[in-house]
């Protein structure tokens, strides 16, 4: 995966995490994301025929954004973006030998926040 691309194109910040249960005070079972780090992205732009071809699939609807290589990437269940959560659906690590390395991650909306 070879990709060149500046610092400047990685302006936003995504949260990564999971979701945990928790007791509200009336004792009611609840989950919500819990982030357990922040890192700055990219949102990949897709194609029409990329487009085209995810119709009707589960990932119709969904997004991709890029980050620097993390190994705690492909463990973390999801993301949150300008208060919008989303399940992980994907991670595609770089496993190359490059310097500097990105990972691909799909994501699908989950909820309005959290």
């Amino acid at each position: 995966m070879a990709a060149n691309f500046k610092p400047s194109d990685f302006s936003r910040k995504v949260e990564l995490g999971s979701p945990q249960s928790h007791k509200t005070g009336a004792g009611i079972n609840i989950t919500s994301f819990v982030p357990v780090y922040s890192l700055h992205f990219k949102q990949q732009k897709r194609t029409l025929t990329q487009q085209y071809t995810l119709v009707g699939t589960r990932l119709d609807n969904s997004i991709t954004i890029i980050v620097r290589h993390d190994v705690r990437n492909a463990s973390q269940q999801q993301a949150r973006i300008d208060g919008i959560v989303y399940d992980i659906a994907d991670v595609s690590p770089d496993d190359s030998n490059d310097a500097i390395r990105y990972d691909y991650l799909t994501l699908t909306k989950t909820t309005k926040g959290a």
